[in-house]
């Protein structure tokens, strides 16, 4: 059973808490969105392999509940600041989009 890496994935978890002080403009939401699939991804790994990886579970289970703590956060600021719901799942998978890129696009 590997122990070094599931340890180590802790820092992310730790990282991800430390983001909590941060002003919700400046966490992103595509970082969050891929550490969610990937926590997700590798908490059913560890159960399906044999030996099961109860520690590599635990850290993914955390990181996955971590990411989704902060695309809640972002979803709800950007609905209280007028956004729909589904450009607040565009503005998590893109991110801020210049208004300059968006006349470009409508030509």
């Amino acid at each position: 059973m590997h122990f070094w890496a599931p340890t180590l994935k802790w820092g992310l978890v730790v990282a991800g808490l430390a983001d909590a002080r941060r002003p919700v403009e400046k966490v992103s939401g595509a970082q969050n969105l891929s550490l969610l699939a990937t926590a997700a991804i590798w908490t059913r790994w560890s159960f399906v392999i044999t030996p099961k990886n109860n520690l590599l579970a635990a850290v993914n289970a955390f990181l996955a509940a971590t990411a989704s703590f902060h695309l809640l956060r972002i979803m709800k600021y950007r609905v209280e600041q007028g956004d729909s719901i589904r450009e607040a799942c565009e503005y998590v998978v893109n991110g801020a989009v210049s208004t300059r890129a968006v006349a470009k696009v409508a030509e």
